[in-house]
């Protein structure tokens, strides 16, 4: 009871000081005590209770409530933000940010979108600074999100597509880590962001349309009609290509077989577009004038591809050095007998085949300087790969023997246009020749990567793609060659053709030709003097210089004995005799009946020089068909074989086979081999194929 009246005390006592504050008047104290006049200070005594504490204590003593905390402790609270305020972004180089989207899994709460970048592999550059922009970071979402291997790091040899958003290249440059545009390969083609935008839209559009750079054109996508007018674009893989689409391209495309943009746009390594999209729809009357030539002679395109298959090492014919052992060591080689996809059939009624004429080669004629021009033309797109150099340089191909033959003097363009093969932009050339002498193309063309890939295609065994290899590599010289820059490994024939650069790229003399012949068939007929030994190639037909000497050797079986383990002695004795210098393909089995030897020899004495040599044995029964295989030309042999195909039969070294049998999904893949109609005389083979004989001196047709 007593510590209850006592809390009531103590709490009126501490209600004194709050009254005291809350208003100025002071009532007299209930026992008897004292004011002071000084209003700030109020003093109670009595003498009944003890003295309660001191009031200006009271006034001064901070609030009861406990201290606000520390701010760090306040923000470790989750607070939700403000509205209109944003995370703030971690800041992030764009190789980064693209590792990361490489190395974060899917997100399988992601919109789902179009893969229609599936299979390239991208490099990306904004021109970011430093740190990588919402956009920058954006479009690389959408990379990987429509199916693009994005790549943080440019690698030349697994990069198939640069983006690049900046207006010079000098930023991309730095980004990709090069110098100069240049070193870009050129089959990466560099585009604008845009192109993605066109396969968000619904398909992606042709490269060239979306260049990042005047000077750095893409190819150009050449469209193949279907059946029904649809087109879709060639793609750079030949083997995906049926022949009978390589042909309707042609046909579909022939008036835009390049493009006109000259000036200083064009780049280094690629060849500037049209001024319009190439499509299966041509400009004018000229789609029309070429379909009714192909209406008027259906198999004359026959001709024009048949060079140009040689001069793409798609056919095989006649110079042993040209053929598929010598083409690309890194390229597998086409079966020998490799003939286009032609469903056998009926022979053409009119127009005929190249090889059914006897015609003599044109030399020298009023528009040979015009000829020349654009053959040299032809060799420089040849030299570039893509799809849409290609095409430009076969429809070049189509045109230059017409021109050649043409009678008179070519004045103007309607004159030109009217020769068959002339496209509307081949004949803008061809005026430019005759009025300027010159084709400013050739110039744009002809850069340096063209010229050192060509030289190192000059080397035994080297073909456009290890040529292409090696340039990207960093390899510019020869010398670079030797010294592997770049991790370049030589074979050992390729260091032969190294060493004997020159001498294996000049034409020798017929003469010369002839006088190694005249030493080697006496040493062969010493070993086996039923041996049949015949020089073929170029100095069979008569030929004022030849690239090689292709001798074949055979012997007639009817005595029980073959010329098996021949080219073994022959080989061993002309190494002794010093004839035989080096080797550069030795055959798999030198004592069977067939096999190829490839090596330098060299006349014996003072200063003379290597020259390419061919040793080919066949079966007796096979000699006609070799005889003709390996003596050419090659245009005309691609004519005789694409005529056997168009009849019903194939064509190679051993022989004319009926009864062959292919897959209908690939026809270079025989499922039944057949049987041998003709193959131990020329004469026969001709024969059998309704094509007048012809002496190999009339057998020209390059």
């Amino acid at each position: 009871m007593l510590e209850r009246t006592a809390k009531k005390r103590e709490k009126r006592d501490e209600a004194l000081p709050r009254r005291a504050r809350q208003s100025p008047k002071v009532s007299a104290p209930c026992h008897g005590g004292t004011i002071s006049e000084d209003e700030s200070i109020i003093s109670i005594s009595t003498s009944s209770r003890p003295s309660s504490p001191p009031p200006i204590r009271k006034l001064t003593k901070p609030s009861a409530k406990p201290p606000p905390k520390p701010k760090p402790v306040v923000q470790s609270k989750s607070v939700p933000p403000k509205k209109g305020k944003k995370k703030e972004k971690v800041k992030m180089y764009p190789k980064d940010y693209a590792q990361m989207l490489l190395d974060q899994p899917p997100d399988p709460s992601a919109k789902r979108r179009q893969r229609f970048l599936k299979g390239m592999n991208i490099f990306y550059t904004g021109g970011d600074m430093t740190w990588a922009s919402d956009a920058t970071r954006g479009r690389m979402d959408l990379i990987v999100q429509h199916g693009g291997n994005l790549f943080p790091v440019f690698d030349p040899a697994l990069v198939t597509h640069i983006i690049s958003e900046t207006s010079s290249p000098e930023p991309m440059l730095r980004a990709l880590g090069l110098k100069k545009l240049g070193e870009v390969p050129d089959h990466i083609p560099i585009v604008k962001w845009n192109w993605v935008v066109s396969g968000q839209e619904g398909a992606l559009g042709p490269l060239w349309e979306f260049a990042a750079y005047a000077n750095r054109i893409p190819p150009i996508d050449v469209p193949v009609r279907s059946g029904k007018g649809k087109e879709r674009a060639i793609v750079a893989d030949q083997s995906r290509i049926s022949a009978k689409q390589r042909k309707r391209s042609i046909h579909d495309s022939e008036d835009e077989e390049d493009d006109e943009r000259q000036g200083p746009q064009v780049g280094p390594l690629q060849s500037p577009p049209s001024s319009r999209r190439l499509t299966a729809r041509t400009d004018g009357p000229s789609t029309s004038r070429v379909k009714t030539e192909a209406a008027d002679d259906p198999l004359a395109e026959f001709y024009a591809k048949a060079r140009f298959d040689r001069d793409n090492a798609w056919s095989r014919h006649g110079e042993a050095g040209e053929d598929e052992d010598e083409t690309d060591i890194d390229e597998p080689a086409s079966d020998s007998d490799d003939d286009t996809a032609q469903k056998p059939g009926p022979p053409p009624p009119k127009g005929g085949w190249t090889c059914d004429s006897k015609e003599a080669q044109v030399k020298n004629g009023p528009n040979e300087f015009i000829a020349k021009k654009l053959e040299e033309l032809m060799h420089l797109h040849k030299a570039k790969p893509g799809m849409d150099n290609h095409w430009r340089a076969f429809s070049y191909t189509k045109a230059l023997r017409p021109i050649r033959k043409h009678p008179k003097p070519i004045r103007s363009y309607s004159e030109a246009r009217k020769i068959k093969g002339v496209a509307h932009k081949t004949a803008l050339k061809i005026m430019e020749i005759v009025e300027t002498g010159d084709l400013r193309r050739i110039g744009y063309e002809n850069t340096a990567d063209v010229q050192i890939r060509k030289l190192f295609q000059g080397i035994y065994g080297v073909g456009q793609q290890t040529a292409y290899q090696w340039y990207a590599a960093g390899c510019r010289s020869l010398k670079d060659l030797k010294a592997g820059k770049g991790g370049v490994t030589l074979t050992p024939a390729q260091k032969i053709g190294i060493e004997f650069y020159d001498d294996i790229n000049d034409r020798m003399p017929r003469e010369e030709a002839q006088a190694l012949f005249e030493l080697i068939k006496p040493i062969a007929l010493e070993i086996n003097p039923k041996l049949e030994v015949e020089i073929m190639g170029s100095y069979r037909r008569g030929k004022a210089d030849c690239g090689d000497i292709d001798i074949m050797i055979t012997r007639c079986p009817d005595d029980g004995k073959t010329h098996a383990g021949i080219l073994h002695h022959l080989l061993k004795a002309l190494h002794e005799k010093n004839i035989i210098t080096e080797d550069l393909a030795l055959p798999e089995d030198p004592f069977d009946n067939e096999a190829i030897y490839r090596g330098l020899c060299r006349l014996p004495k003072f200063g003379s020089r290597r020259r390419r040599i061919d040793f080919l044995t066949v079966p007796w029964k096979s000699r006609g068909a070799a005889l003709l295989y390996y003596t050419g030309d090659d245009i005309f042999n691609r004519s005789m074989r694409l005529k056997a195909n168009r009849l019903g039969y194939s064509l190679n070294q051993k022989g004319l086979f009926a009864g062959v049998v292919r897959d209908p999904r690939n026809r270079t893949v025989k499922t039944n081999t057949g049987n041998i109609v003709a193959s131990e005389t020329e004469e026969e083979i001709f024969r059998m194929l309704g094509v007048p004989f012809q002496l190999p001196h009339q057998r020209v047709r390059g």
